[in-house]
């Protein structure tokens, strides 16, 4: 009896060792997992991220930080679907995980920042500009340079849509600034000031300086991403208003067209992104003569746009988790 104890008990730390190891290694491979579906959702395939996600959450092979960081990502795939409902919810997950466990956090500060594109691309700005402006305060308490870059392209963005240009200008100058400084920035962030920068030419009728900048945000966009891919679609689409705007229709229906195809291909005809490049598709067909077509193209996407927006984003109010 006494040897059969003696046996176990020098067996038993092996067998904990072994449990640890295993416990271990499984949350090295959700880990993995983890990063692939966000490197998957950076690539432009949200509908292959999307699967890897939710088998996780599904399994709670996650600790409380890197399931924060799945809801979120999860949110920014369902956004790319244009699934917007399921998006806002997987963002207010995200929102409620991270707020437990700290609400002055990097990952919680880019968990806001990221919901508060989904109001924004949804065109209720108002709703944006209060959260990003609450990422913004994050971000500033805890010193990240990156994170207040973005953030203030996103409030520019915010302003320039309501052609508060002043006010724009100043968040994009900020951006400019903390991009300077900042360590962890990419093309993307790149490319996105340089986009920003061509919708400002905009407003001061400089369309030399505005069909630039939108050239080099598509230039960097078509660089890291290849043709295929909805950044890249929708760089056409933004250099393509430019052109049309300076009166370079030939070409700008051009862009037009590629950004209408390239998105259909990447997104589906149902999306909402590809739905507005048609809408300004039709707009240079119209400016070009070619009216009955414009309109068909018109009367067809704008009742698909608004239905999706009617359906998938009635009645939203903005959580608690993320205003308080």
């Amino acid at each position: 009896m006494n040897r059969k104890i003696r046996i176990r008990s020098e067996v038993l730390p092996a067998i904990v060792l072994l449990l640890c190891v295993r416990s271990l290694s499984g949350q090295t491979a959700a880990s993995e997992q983890l990063v692939q579906a966000s490197m998957l959702e950076k690539e432009g395939k949200a509908s292959s991220s999307i699967p890897i996600l939710r088998s996780l959450l599904n399994a709670q092979a996650l600790d409380a930080p890197s399931t924060g960081k799945a809801w979120n990502i999860l949110g920014l795939a369902y956004q790319d679907q244009g699934e917007l409902s399921q998006s806002r919810r997987s963002y207010e997950e995200s929102l409620r995980i991270f707020k437990r466990l700290s609400d002055e956090t990097r990952d919680y500060a880019k968990a806001l920042d990221d919901f508060g594109g989904l109001y924004l691309e949804t065109g209720q700005f108002e709703e944006a500009k209060r959260i990003k402006t609450k990422a913004l305060r994050i971000y500033e308490k805890v010193d990240e340079h990156a994170g207040i870059t973005r953030v203030s392209c996103d409030l520019a963005a915010i302003e320039f849509n309501q052609k508060k240009v002043a006010s724009g200008s100043k968040y994009l100058k900020r951006a400019v600034k903390e991009a300077s400084v900042a360590d962890e920035l990419d093309d993307e962030d790149r490319a996105t000031i340089a986009s920003l920068r061509g919708w400002e030419a905009l407003f001061h009728r400089d369309f030399t300086s505005s069909v630039a900048n939108y050239k080099e945000a598509l230039d960097i966009w078509r660089r890291r991403h290849g043709e295929e891919h909805p950044y890249t679609g929708w760089g056409h689409l933004l250099l393509g208003d430019a052109e049309e705007k300076a009166g370079q229709l030939t070409p700008a229906l051009s862009e037009m067209r590629q950004s209408v195809a390239i998105l259909d291909r990447t997104l589906g005809r149902q999306n909402p992104r590809c739905l507005l490049a048609e809408i300004a598709y039709s707009r240079v067909l119209d400016a070009t003569g070619s009216h009955s077509e414009a309109a068909r193209i018109k009367a067809t996407a704008e009742p698909l746009l608004n239905d999706i927006y009617r359906r998938q984003c009635a009645g939203w109010t903005i959580s608690v988790a993320a205003l308080h």
